[in-house]
């Protein structure tokens, strides 16, 4: 596959070749997220096998989600300057090896390392919304992200799956390590979907030189809307890891779920954000607009988090998941799109880079407060807290300026 930007092409071949990378993008997410996911059944057996105590454990999860905050918006820079193609390829190929890396951590301190250097790698992923930014106008930006958004949510259901049939097919003691060997693999596969499928989106308006003029430093943050939708990236970030971080103890304690029926809970909340992603957020955002769809999607996880806290069943707490899955759904596309309107033709991937920053410092966060709450104020103590966090951003929303979708880019 040529480097040459689709601009380049006539318009017949560019049509075809927006389809390959939007195909492209779509399964690097759903690998992406798979591997990462596919650790989840084994990461919590095999600390403890290397004598990692609860603290540890978390502070290895967090580290991933703190590589991914450090660098993000380095990986989006890298995509604006030197290209999208050759940076996600590089960054995919990395990962991998990363993946492999793994097998050698033998203490608490080496996997928590091996997490954090794991998590700069997975950074690169940001890239894929800059692709889609590249693929869409702004009339569609929202529909395609959405669309995007849904190869993660399919790597949410079926991550966590491949890795514990993956485990299954060896002993207790070999299990991380060959899940870790099957993470690699997913990673290569993915740099190989990339290098086979993908064109070159970046616009040839991009800036290619080693430094930015003086009119490209430092303006994003101070572009209309850009900040503001940076903080609630943050705030949705923080409320849904809150939720995520319970859930499973939440199940246990208070729905008495056994380690089946968590697991597909878990499925079926993929699966509900997934549908919603493939079907409802193109019309919402036509209809509605990003600001509006922004709205929307806040009440409606804020709901479902407080109907999940007073549950005591499943037909009750199935109504909450619903509710937060399908707000979920719509909300990463409603940010990803305000982001995008709001930075700069040529900075795309540094703007949405950010973006996707802000999501992994959200994931570090709200585990953080998750765990004190649910062990001082009771189990619901952090979905209520998510929902009051998201009701106060709602209510927050007519004191900030968003990019409007008409503005100039």
């Amino acid at each position: 596959m040529s480097d040459a930007p689709l601009a380049a092409r006539d318009d017949t071949t560019a049509q075809s070749l927006r389809r390959r990378a939007l195909i492209a993008i779509i399964l690097v997410n759903f690998v992406s997220l798979a591997g990462f996911g596919l650790m989840f059944p084994v990461f919590a057996i095999y600390s403890r096998q290397i004598g990692a105590s609860g603290i540890e454990i978390a502070g290895a999860v967090a580290a991933f989600s703190l590589g991914q905050f450090l660098s993000s918006p380095l990986w989006g820079r890298w995509s604006d300057r030197w290209g999208r193609r050759p940076v996600m390829i590089g960054g995919l190929a990395v990962g991998a090896f990363v993946y492999v890396l793994h097998i050698f951590a033998l203490s608490p301190l080496t996997l928590l390392a091996a997490r954090f250097v794991s998590g700069l790698a997975t950074g690169s992923f940001s890239i894929t919304f800059a692709v889609a930014s590249d693929l869409s106008t702004r009339d569609n930006r929202t529909h395609v992200m959405g669309i995007v958004s849904a190869g993660f949510s399919l790597g949410f259901i079926f991550g966590p799956a491949i890795g514990g049939v993956t485990a299954s097919f060896t002993g207790e003691d070999s299990a991380f390590a060959l899940v870790c060997v099957v993470g690699a693999l997913l990673g290569l596969v993915a740099a190989l979907l990339t290098w086979w499928l993908m064109p070159e989106t970046r616009p040839e308006a991009a800036p290619i030189t080693s430094e930015p003029s003086a009119a490209d430093k430092g303006p994003l943050l101070r572009r209309p809307g850009f900040a503001a939708a940076i903080g609630f990236a943050l705030m949705v970030s923080i409320a849904f890891a809150q939720m995520e971080a319970i859930l499973a103890l939440f199940a246990d304690d208070v729905l008495s779920l056994d380690p089946l029926g968590i697991g597909l809970l878990f499925g079926a909340m993929g699966l509900v954000t997934t549908v919603t992603q493939f079907t409802v957020t193109g019309p919402v955002a036509k209809h509605l607009g990003e600001a509006a769809m922004l709205a929307l999607s806040l009440a409606i996880i804020a709901a479902g988090l407080v109907v999940l806290g007073f549950a005591h069943g499943l037909v009750l707490a199935g109504i909450g998941l619903f509710l937060t899955s399908s707000g979920f759904a719509l909300v990463n596309p409603a940010i990803s799109g305000l982001v995008s309107m709001a930075s700069p033709a040529h900075a795309q991937g540094t703007g949405l880079g950010v973006m996707q920053s802000a999501n992994a410092l959200g994931r570090v966060l709200g585990p953080l407060a998750a765990g004190p709450l649910y062990d001082l104020q009771g189990e619901a103590a952090p979905l209520f807290w998510g929902g009051a966090l998201l009701a106060a951003t709602l209510l927050a929303m007519p004191l900030v300026t968003l990019p409007p979708r008409e503005a100039p880019a």
